[in-house]
């Protein structure tokens, strides 16, 4: 449901803009852009009651969008990557990252915080707009995602607006059936929501984009591929994560201060130091990424402390923990040892 869901709202989103007039370089800038990060926004939007899983999906997702859907894409099919025709975005990608492992170390992400990352957001949008506008090669980038398939050239507004509304009640409730699913998921399995968060939502909202990212790569759009996850990643820190503090406070929880956010940061920046010394991503790169994927989902099954839901699944304590609770920790509560 997320995946088709975010797929139609994206084409009828297009199809409207295209015939109220709106040029292909707007349409790509804001439209597909945020389109592509609907079902990380939608699953924030629902996840109010377990704020865990908004910081691990925004977290994993980004992980997954290098690892996984670069990684597979360049495994697909060598990718050309100029540096100087995205040099803002990537720059954003990690300020953005930076930003969030530095508030993370403040404590809490709140609602102060949420709405400052939204104005950064459109900030963002802003400086690309006014630069790319009259850079051809870079109005280009965004215009090729917003070419619209011959099939849906033929449909008029009604159709179009079904195809939004449908997309988006569809997001909603793919949404609702995912989070219930994950929270019952960590649960049985006995780790923590953040985990779950951090792998399972992680992956499955970033369905679209790993899927779009392999198909263009197939194709030969190798730009488009790269440039779909950079500002996938932008929009998940910024305006996903933004959404969700704006809603709820998110909690930072020590594994993700020491192990999580410095593997997103990490990998960010693997990514840009490859794209801007060698322009390209190989498949000798893809693989390492995948690798490197791989190894992080492993360390977080080979220690218990980035896993452990508590040491009596489904406890709810009366009170907060001054810490983490660890293997081996002795605990009483109301009497119970």
């Amino acid at each position: 449901m997320l995946y088709f869901a975010s797929d139609w709202l994206v084409t009828g989103a297009k199809g409207l803009a295209r015939r109220l007039g709106v040029s292909p370089f707007v349409i790509g800038l804001t439209i597909v852009a945020f389109g592509s990060s609907a079902p990380e926004c939608i699953t924030s939007i629902v996840s109010t009651s377990d704020p865990p899983l908004i910081i691990g999906n925004v977290v994993g997702s980004n992980i997954a969008n290098i690892g996984l859907a670069i990684g597979l894409a360049a495994l697909a099919g060598p990718m050309a990557a100029k540096y100087e025709s995205m040099r803002v975005e990537m720059i954003a990608m990690i300020a953005s990252a930076v930003g969030l492992c530095a508030i993370s170390f403040i404590g809490d992400i709140g609602r102060i915080a949420g709405i400052g990352m939204i104005i950064l957001l459109f900030v963002f949008l802003y400086i690309v707009f006014t630069r790319k506008k009259t850079d051809d090669a870079g109005k280009e980038m965004y215009e090729s995602e917003a070419v619209e398939s011959p099939n849906s050239d033929r449909h008029g507004v009604p159709f179009l607006a079904v195809m939004v509304v449908v997309g988006l009640v569809l997001l909603y409730f793919g949404a609702r059936f995912f989070i219930d699913g994950a929270k019952d998921l960590a649960t049985l399995m006995g780790v923590s929501d953040l985990v779950v968060g951090l792998i399972v939502v992680a992956i499955g909202t970033s369905l679209p984009e790993i899927c779009i990212s392999f198909m263009a790569s197939r194709r030969g759009e190798a730009d488009l591929a790269v440039a779909n996850i950079v500002g996938s990643n932008i929009f998940n820190i910024l305006f996903v994560l933004g959404i969700g503090a704006v809603l709820v406070d998110i909690p930072i929880s020590e594994s993700l201060l020491i192990f999580h956010l410095p593997v997103m940061l990490l990998f960010s920046v693997v990514m840009f130091a490859v794209v801007r010394a060698r322009g390209k991503i190989e498949r000798p790169t893809g693989a390492i990424f995948v690798a490197m994927y791989a190894a992080y989902v492993g360390i977080m099954a080979m220690i218990p402390d980035l896993m452990l839901r508590s040491l009596l699944p489904g406890l709810r304590l009366p009170y907060a923990l001054d810490g983490d609770l660890h293997l081996g920790d002795e605990l009483v509560v109301q009497g119970v040892h």
